[in-house]
C-alpha cells in the first residue's frame, strides 16, 4: 500500500515545496479519493483527508492509505430460490465504496484489510438481498424488465441499510445483469416458443397439407425414438392416412351421363 511519500512525483512544484518545508512539523499530504488513517499513541484515532493534513508527530502516527472511491464489481450468484422453488443464477454489478468514517466502530479492523476486501464484504450482503426479493416471484417472472428492476431496487436499498454500521455502501444502480433459469425451464419455454412460431407460419399453408406435415412430423419423431417401431409400420401409417384424406375421384352424376335412347328390340 503507498504512503504519502510514494506519491510525491505526481505533485505539482509548489506542492512539493510546501511538503519539503512542512514534512518536519507534521504536514502530509492525502491523494484524492483516499483518507489517512491517523494513530494516536499506537491506537486508531481515525482518519483524516483527502488533500493537506496535520497531525502531531509526537503522539500521533500516520497507517494506511485507504481508498474510499467506487469499485465495480459483477458477483455471479447461483442457487437464488424462486417463488416456485428453482434455482436460478443471477449476475449482478455493483460500485461498492467505504468510508471509514461512517463506520467507526470497525473502522480499526477494515482499513487495514486490502480494498478488494470490501467488494468481498458488499457481496455477500447483496446476496443475501437477493435471496429475499427472488423469492417473491417465479423463475420466469424473474427474466422480465419490470420484475428486475423492482429486484434491484430492494437489493440496493436492503443491503445498503445492513451495510452501513460497516461504513461500506453501494453506490448508484445496482444492475442485474444475466438471469439464467434452469436448463429443462429452458428447453421447455424453447418448445413452446418453437411450436408457436410453427403455429404461426402455419397460417401460409392449406389445412391438408398441414395436417399432413404435422402426422409426418410425429411419425419421423417416433421412429427415431424406436418406441412404437414393434407396434406399426410407420410407411403404411402414412400411406393409409395419406389415402383417407385425398379427395375422392370424381363419379360421372346421371344428370352428366349422355342421353340414352331405347331402341325397340328387333323381332
Amino acid at each position: 500500500m503507498k504512503r504519502p511519500e510514494d506519491y510525491d512525483r505526481d505533485y505539482p512544484p509548489l506542492l512539493k515545496l510546501l511538503l519539503f518545508v512542512g514534512r518536519p512539523m507534521g504536514l502530509t499530504f492525502v491523494p484524492q479519493h483516499n483518507v489517512q488513517v491517523i494513530n494516536r499513541m499506537g491506537r486508531y484515532a481515525g482518519v483524516k483527508g483527502p488533500g493537506l493534513m496535520y497531525y502531531n508527530r509526537f503522539t500521533e502516527t500516520l497507517g494506511p492509505l485507504v481508498f474510499i472511491g467506487g469499485q465495480i464489481r459483477e458477483y455471479e450468484l447461483d442457487n437464488i430460490i424462486s417463488r416456485d422453488v428453482l434455482p436460478v443464477t443471477m449476475s449482478v454489478s455493483a460500485t461498492v465504496a467505504y468510508d471509514p468514517a461512517m463506520g467507526q466502530e470497525l473502522a480499526s479492523v477494515l482499513t487495514r484489510i486490502p480494498r478488494e476486501g470490501y467488494v468481498g464484504i458488499a457481496g455477500t450482503y447483496v446476496r443475501w438481498g437477493l435471496l429475499a426479493a427472488a423469492n417473491e416471484f417465479t423463475a420466469t417472472e424473474l427474466t422480465r424488465h419490470d420484475v428486475r428492476a423492482q429486484i434491484e431496487n430492494a437489493v440496493r436499498d436492503r443491503a445498503n441499510a445492513e451495510l452501513a454500521f460497516l461504513g461500506l455502501k453501494i453506490m448508484g444502480k445496482l444492475r442485474i445483469t444475466r438471469v439464467q433459469l434452469p436448463v429443462t425451464l429452458s428447453e421447455r419455454h424453447e418448445t413452446i416458443a418453437q411450436r408457436r412460431a410453427n403455429i404461426l407460419s402455419g397460417g401460409d399453408f392449406h389445412p391438408v397439407e398441414y395436417r399432413r406435415a404435422l402426422v409426418s412430423e410425429v411419425i419421423e419423431h417416433l421412429a427415431r425414438s424406436g418406441g412404437a417401431e414393434s407396434f406399426l409400420n410407420f410407411g403404411e401409417m402414412l400411406d393409409s392416412y395419406a389415402a383417407e384424406k385425398s379427395p375422392p375421384t370424381s363419379q360421372p352424376r346421371l344428370t352428366d351421363a349422355p342421353n340414352v335412347i331405347e331402341q325397340p328390340a328387333r323381332l
